[in-house]
């Protein structure tokens, strides 16, 4: 990486680009927002609510050559584009069929 904390970062001279689904809209974060809530849709959201850790078992991960998109299965997600993408050029990531956003 050539940078940390940025909406934008080069890694082996691909740019990615980080998002997370707030509101009904992709907004850009950076890598470590979007680490940081990655990291939180790995535990139940539902579970957390209640103080309880426990896996998240409707987690979903899809990538293509776009990008990388996640979801905890109830309204978190995030995408990370390659080659300098919008999150509107690469949002079929999240049509997968049975995930739920927002």
């Amino acid at each position: 990486m050539t940078t940390v904390g940025t909406h934008r970062v080069l890694v082996r001279g691909v740019a990615l680009r980080f998002f997370l689904y707030a509101e009904e809209v992709w907004a850009p974060v950076t890598d470590t927002e979007f680490h940081a809530a990655y990291e939180e849709s790995m535990f139940d959201p539902h579970a957390l609510r209640h103080g309880v850790l426990c896996p998240n078992r409707r987690r979903v991960e899809h990538n293509t050559v776009e990008g990388w998109f996640w979801s905890d299965g109830s309204a978190s997600a995030g995408l990370i584009t390659f080659d300098d993408r919008s999150a509107d050029e690469c949002v079929g990531l999240a049509q997968i069929e049975g995930v739920r956003v927002a």
